[in-house]
């Protein structure tokens, strides 16, 4: 008799985290991706261009994703930006933008896509993670509407926010996390009301989640570190490799030994804007590093981590 396919997905899981219980470290991945841009423009593109534009760069982090798995990891982070790119004004990313829901609703959006609004990224997303037992971390554009007695409201009546999600091998949403320090040029994104602090637990360790900027800054990098105790944060990211940031595999694999946590850093892949330099990076130094300032491909990355290095005698 052939199993069902969610007796085999539930089956697959659960050997998953079996295997993690039994071992003190886990495998993880971070792809650093070329992403494929949209035409600059000033004007919003159709819902279907959109997510024609979407699923191109979906495309090759599916690769990524299913390489990434069939190599024994159980999480991979992808870049900020990689999936629609950064030519926006704040009315030309509209039509990227999904309603992200919190996490507390036990979500699994490739299973049942139509219980919010329509979703189509999101749910292939979660497709990659379930498909792959995998826990899968990408970054994409949230929009929430807003009315007249918010006195934040935008004049357009909506919040977008610069948002990281993350699911895990089944494919459900287990965390969201709004960017709360938004770089200068950011102007299509609204900053959150107030920094979040997002942990979510995985049988290889508490782990929290950030981007990009938010790293220099004490909420919520440093929190997530000294008060909510994670041993391992994740962390997309669109780093240009120019002063006063100088690279970005020394300033993040300092950052992991500073803080004594893993830091999982996928960071896009655009020499032109010197944008390159991703890693594992652990409390004892780099595990694994990429930094490429001279091809336009993009890059996998695994490595074997300590799942609590809080726990190691070195800490």
């Amino acid at each position: 008799m052939v199993p069902s396919q969610p007796l085999l997905h539930a089956a697959v899981f659960a050997l998953a985290v079996l295997q993690a219980l039994a071992s003190n470290t886990f495998i993880a991945a971070v792809y650093e991706h070329a992403v494929i841009l949209p035409d600059a423009t000033e004007e919003p593109v159709s819902p279907d261009d959109a997510l024609a534009l979407m699923n191109k760069n979906m495309d090759v982090l599916e690769g990524a994703i299913k390489e990434a798995a069939q190599q024994g990891a159980h999480i991979i982070v992808t870049p900020e930006d990689g999936i629609y790119g950064w030519r926006f004004t704040r009315e030309a990313i509209y039509p990227y933008l999904e309603d992200i829901p919190d996490p507390a609703v036990n979500w699994i959006p490739c299973t049942d896509p139509t219980r919010f609004a329509p979703a189509p990224v999101q749910e292939r997303l979660s497709c990659m993670a379930r498909n792959n037992s995998i826990y899968v971390a990408a970054n994409i554009g949230d929009k929430k509407v807003c009315n007249c007695s918010d006195p934040s409201c935008p004049s357009d009546g909506r919040y977008q926010y610069n948002t990281d999600v993350v699911f895990d091998p089944e494919g459900k949403l287990v965390a969201r996390y709004h960017k709360y320090h938004l770089f200068r040029r950011e102007t299509q994104f609204d900053y959150p009301k107030e920094a979040e602090a997002v942990t979510f637990e995985t049988p290889f360790g508490k782990f929290g989640i950030f981007t990009c900027f938010d790293i220099l800054f004490r909420e919520p990098a440093v929190v997530l570190v000294s008060e909510l105790q994670v041993d391992s944060v994740l962390f997309p990211t669109a780093w240009m490799n120019v002063l006063p940031f100088l690279t970005a595999v020394e300033i993040h694999s300092a950052w992991a030994m500073g803080m004594g946590v893993n830091l999982l850093s996928a960071n896009t892949h655009n020499i032109s804007l010197a944008m390159t330099g991703s890693g594992l990076f652990t409390p004892e130094g780099p595990a694994a590093y990429h930094y490429d300032s001279s091809t336009e491909e993009g890059h996998l990355l695994l490595a074997e981590l300590s799942a609590r290095p809080r726990l190691s005698p070195t800490y």
